[in-house]
């Protein structure tokens, strides 16, 4: 059900695009995807995005429109709320380089990503040096050996290999060549789809990688779900299974751990109550019960171990989207959505094929066919939502459109929300 890769597909054209050369600032889409270091830690983000297509632009113009776009409104349009203190990296084509400058950009929050097949010159070698010694970071994207992308090593400091493009002992050729070439540089694994890949890019020297092999049990044939994955898995099952507000407060006070963070949530300042709670009873008549769970559904998601922070915060981006697509945030429905969020990375916890997980834990019956093949109300919703978390917008605009919220502002909302919440958890 999960959508995979990194390609940003064209978004459908709006019946109210802009006429062709403009570019709708408010229509543009943007994800990020997570570049994670050897311990699975965020070292950056690649901004992936799509503007509108005008009628009969075409795909080059559309690019070069939406490079412009995204630096010209990276401040001003809050795309920053979407790194955080990492580094952003941008994609950008031989055109805009030449045609963009001098850039109007934090140089040390930026790495730009010239694409792949673009004509080299003095022209473009001139404009990298002169980028480089303002303090930009530059790096090849998709890098394959031509003539022309070795005369570009020099001059970058970044090289991207999608290992997808490459089989048997080649990709440990180009890592030997580049090595070979420039110790210095720093080499990024795109495409990195499961735990198997990652763990075979670690052994060739890769120092980052980007892909969702992070969400994805690492032994897929696995039939059974192993013990370790099963504590937090079945405290969230069992919080989302009860309506009884006696029993939801059974469940967190058998939990020490979960009973002293919900008590320091219920009396934060971000709660605000009027007055100092001091037993979970109280705290479940104050703050309801859907809100409770939820945050008690946080709370044991985070305690899982040895599982990527980035998986945390990738689980709470799609339960915030789920519920905020929803439209009220109080209702039933906006609970389950919620936790199908949640849920959707419940392969990953356990370190098993969703199938087994399924199988092993008493999920509610719509909520296991959302997971496993995108079934049902739920199922459309959460597809829509990992589609747009992966960059994929064509797919996330067709399943989504029933839906009336301005799918970009509910990411960029939900991002900013998720990685709050997960530095309140940690």
């Amino acid at each position: 059900m999960e959508a995979t890769g990194q390609e940003v597909v064209t978004a459908v054209p709006d019946s109210d695009a802009t006429p062709t050369g403009e570019v709708d600032r408010a229509g543009v889409h943007v994800a990020r995807q997570p570049i994670l270091d050897r311990d699975a830690c965020v070292v950056g983000y690649e901004l992936l995005f799509r503007a509108p297509q005008a009628e009969g632009a075409q795909i080059s113009d559309d690019l070069h429109a939406t490079s412009a776009v995204i630096v010209d409104g990276l401040l001003d349009v809050g795309l920053f709320d979407l790194v955080g203190d990492s580094p952003a990296y941008v994609n950008v084509s031989r055109e805009f380089l030449l045609d963009v400058r001098p850039l109007a950009l934090p140089a040390d929050r930026i790495v730009l990503e010239l694409l792949d097949d673009q004509p080299v010159d003095d022209e473009l070698i001139e404009v990298l040096r002169e980028l480089h010694g303002q303090g930009f970071a530059l790096a090849l994207d998709h890098f394959r050996f031509t003539p022309h992308s070795e005369l570009l090593l020099e001059h970058v400091q970044v090289v991207k290999v999608d290992v997808l493009e490459h089989t048997g002992s080649s990709l440990a050729d180009v890592v030997a060549r580049l090595r070979e070439q420039r110790t210095a540089l720093t080499l990024v694994a795109e495409r990195v789809e499961t735990r198997e890949e990652f763990e075979r890019c670690c052994e060739l020297g890769f120092d980052a990688f980007q892909g969702f092999f992070f969400a994805r049990p690492a032994h897929v044939g696995r039939k059974r779900m192993p013990s370790e994955g099963f504590g937090a898995l079945r405290t969230m099952v069992e919080l989302n299974a009860t309506e009884d507000f006696d029993e939801l407060g059974r469940i967190i006070t058998r939990d020490a751990g979960l009973s002293m963070r919900l008590l320091r949530y219920a009396n934060s300042a971000f709660v605000a109550l009027p007055r100092r709670v001091g037993s979970i009873h109280e705290s479940l008549s104050w703050l309801g019960a859907s809100s409770v769970r939820r945050f008690a559904l946080m709370v044991a998601l985070s305690g899982a171990r040895d599982v990527p922070s980035e998986l945390l915060v990738t689980a709470l981006v799609r339960a915030r989207m789920c519920q905020l697509l929803c439209g009220d945030c109080a209702s039933a429905d906006s609970d389950s959505s919620f936790t199908v969020g949640l849920f959707s990375v419940a392969d990953a916890l356990a370190n098993a094929p969703m199938q087994a997980v399924v199988e092993e834990l008493p999920f509610r019956e719509d909520v296991a066919a959302a997971l496993l093949s995108g079934e049902g109300r739920l199922g459309e919703l959460l597809h829509g939502v990992i589609a747009y978390q992966c960059g994929d917008f064509a797919t996330a605009a067709a399943l989504l459109r029933s839906r009336q919220s301005n799918i970009e502002q509910v990411y960029r909302e939900a991002v900013k929300w998720a990685d709050l919440s997960f530095a309140g958890l940690v």
